[in-house]
């Protein structure tokens, strides 16, 4: 009977060891199955993380090339302000240059407007010039003519005084 015995503990022993290892066999499927699932949980967390990664350095170079951009817009902005500086400047100096223009055109004006005025004021005298020269001159050759005759007459006279004071001093 013992051996009955055991041989009836050695079944049990092998019942029990049958269910342990399908137990076990199937706690082995469901740890499998479930690191499958870690597998493709982790080669999905690998997979953003690299996606994520590249993200940070396209975003990284991004923030460079702006920030290269920033400087040379903030260059072009200094340029821009300096160049709006000297046009004002440029701006205000037509300003004062048109202003003194402006006063030196209207005293040219003025000047002008006098210079006419002698102009035509001497345009009038030489006209009343060329009218007295033209009435007077018909008499001023009369004049000069009987001026030449007497002073001729005058020289006679005198050269025959002398020649009488001659003769009578001799």
């Amino acid at each position: 009977m013992d051996e009955l015995r055991e041989l009836y503990e050695l079944q049990n022993t092998k019942t029990f060891l049958e269910d342990e290892n399908r137990r076990l066999k199937n706690q082995i499927e469901r740890v499998t199955d479930e690191l499958e699932g870690i597998n493709i949980a982790v080669s999905s967390a690998e997979a953003y993380l690299a996606s994520y990664e590249n993200k940070r350095k396209k975003c990284s170079r991004n923030i460079e090339k702006l920030n290269f951009q920033k400087d040379v817009l903030t260059g072009k902005i200094s340029d821009l302000r300096l160049k709006i500086k000297a046009t004002r400047e440029d701006e205000e100096s037509t300003a004062n240059l048109t202003e003194m223009l402006q006063d030196e055109l209207h005293r040219i004006q003025g000047e002008k407007t006098l210079v006419i005025k002698r102009l035509s004021d001497m345009k009038t005298r030489l006209q009343e010039i060329s009218t007295d020269r033209d009435v007077k001159l018909p008499h001023l050759k009369w004049y000069d003519g009987i001026l030449k005759q007497t002073h001729n007459v005058f020289m006679e006279t005198k050269d025959r005084m002398e020649v009488s004071l001659i003769l009578k001093n001799k």
